[in-house]
C-alpha cells in the first residue's frame, strides 16, 4: 500500500502543478497518469462550468490557458523540443542533440502556436455539455495514452525522467492505468466517450516514426504525443 501511494504521488508531482510533499521518484508510477487526468480534467470541467454564462471564445480561452498551466507546461516544452529535432531531421545523434537542448527553436514556436490554437478553435465549435465531456475525456484518455506508449516502446536514451517511466512501464501498468481511465467514463458517458480512445491513434503514429528515428522514445516525445493525442480527441468530439 505505501508504495501504492508513493507512485501515486509521484505520478500527481510529475503530471501536475498540484504541491504534492515527498521524493518524486516516477519508476513505475505511470499505472496511475489517468488520475493526474481526472484531476486536471476535473478541474478543467469545473470551470467550463462556472464560465457557462461567458462567451464561447471566452470560456474556450480560459479553458487552453488553464489546461496548459495544470502541467506547467511541460508537455507543451516537450512537444516543441520534438518538433524542433524531427523536423529539423538529421541522424539519431543529431535528433537527441536537439531534444536535449533548452532552447525553443523556430519549429518548435510554431508547433506550439498550431496546437493551442487547434485546442482552442475545436473547443470553440463544441457545445456546453459536449465541450466538458470533451475536456475531461481527453485529458484522461491522452494520460492513459503516456501510459500506453511507454510500454509499447523502449526509451531511445538510458537517463531521465522519461527513460525512468519508460523503462519501467509494462503490461501490468498498462492495465491498471487502462482500468483507471476507461471504466469511469465508461459509466459516466457510455460508448460515446469510449469512442476517444481511437484518437490515440495521431500520438501513437509519432511514437512509432520516433522509434524509428531514434530507436525509441524520450520524456519530449512521450510530452508531445500526449499533447497531440488531446487535440485528436477534441476533434473526435467534433462528430460525436
Amino acid at each position: 500500500m505505501k508504495k501504492t501511494l508513493e507512485r501515486i504521488a509521484a505520478a500527481l508531482s510529475f503530471l501536475t502543478i498540484l504541491p504534492v510533499p515527498g521524493r518524486r521518484d516516477v519508476t513505475r508510477s505511470s499505472a496511475f497518469f489517468p488520475l493526474a487526468g481526472w484531476i486536471i480534467g476535473g478541474a478543467l470541467y469545473g470551470i467550463m462550468t462556472a464560465a457557462g454564462s461567458l462567451p464561447v471564445l471566452a470560456r474556450a480561452f480560459l479553458v487552453v490557458a488553464a489546461w496548459e498551466l495544470a502541467s506547467r507546461g511541460l508537455h507543451m516544452d516537450g512537444l516543441a523540443d520534438t518538433a524542433d529535432a524531427f523536423i529539423a531531421g538529421g541522424g539519431k545523434d543529431r535528433i537527441l542533440r536537439i531534444l536535449d537542448d533548452s532552447h525553443t527553436g523556430a519549429f518548435g514556436v510554431m508547433a506550439m502556436g498550431l496546437l493551442l490554437l487547434g485546442k482552442f478553435a475545436f473547443l470553440s465549435s463544441l457545445s456546453f455539455n459536449t465541450g466538458r465531456v470533451a475536456v475531461l475525456c481527453a485529458c484522461v484518455v491522452a494520460r492513459f495514452g503516456l501510459c500506453l506508449f511507454a510500454g509499447l516502446f523502449g526509451a531511445a536514451r538510458d537517463e531521465g525522467l522519461g527513460s525512468a517511466v519508460i523503462s519501467s512501464t509494462g503490461l501490468l501498468e498498462v492495465v491498471i492505468a487502462a482500468a483507471i481511465a476507461f471504466a469511469p467514463l465508461g459509466i459516466l458517458f457510455g460508448l460515446r466517450a469510449l469512442y476517444a480512445v481511437c484518437s490515440l491513434v495521431l500520438g501513437l503514429l509519432l511514437a512509432i516514426y520516433s522509434s524509428w528515428k531514434i530507436s525509441g522514445l524520450t520524456g519530449d516525445v512521450l510530452g508531445a504525443c500526449m499533447e497531440l493525442s488531446e487535440l485528436a480527441v477534441l476533434f473526435t468530439f467534433l462528430f460525436l
